[in-house]
């Protein structure tokens, strides 16, 4: 890609370094004083003007299209903005429910272990009670109690 424009440039350049060299020669052709050359040289003011006034008109476009791609810009960082502004409220939001979510499994862990000490406790109180071992301990009736009054502490703090 780069060699096809660089070989458009050089053409376009050889083409017009060929049209200043036929235009002198021609020049130098049909007025062949010196005299006449420069009247026929002032006989382009009118036409320098109009490329002046052109390369003004160019200037001003080029102003112009800047100022609307700076607007473009400028908008497109306001919608940048808003949508990192969506982007950090949607974070926040799923940071909160993570950590919702990670006190639920704390605490579902927490009554996992109860859980699994007071089936133990049970397990010791119906073996107590089949007679074989002798009688169960109070401290371990107490024991277990305490255990299902604290499960049912965290499940009504978790349903609240």
């Amino acid at each position: 890609m780069y060699n096809q424009d660089m070989r458009k440039i050089i053409i376009s350049l050889s083409i017009l370094l060929l049209l200043l060299v036929i235009y002198f020669f021609g020049v130098r052709f049909f007025y062949p004083e010196l005299s006449q050359m420069g009247l026929f040289g002032d006989t382009f003011g009118g036409i320098n003007a109009v490329f002046s006034g052109l390369a003004f008109l160019g200037v001003i476009y080029a102003i112009v299209l800047q100022r609307e791609e700076l607007q473009l810009q400028r908008n497109e960082l306001e919608l940048t903005r808003e949508e990192l502004k969506r982007s950090a409220k949607a974070q926040e939001k799923s940071e909160r429910a993570l950590s919702r979510q990670a006190e639920s499994l704390k605490q579902t862990a927490v009554l996992n272990g109860l859980g699994a000490i007071l089936g133990y406790e049970s397990m010791l109180i119906e073996v107590a009670n089949t007679g074989r071992y002798g009688n169960i301990p109070i401290s371990s009736r107490e024991k277990t109690e305490e255990l299902k009054k604290k499960i049912e502490t965290i499940i009504e703090a978790k349903g609240n």
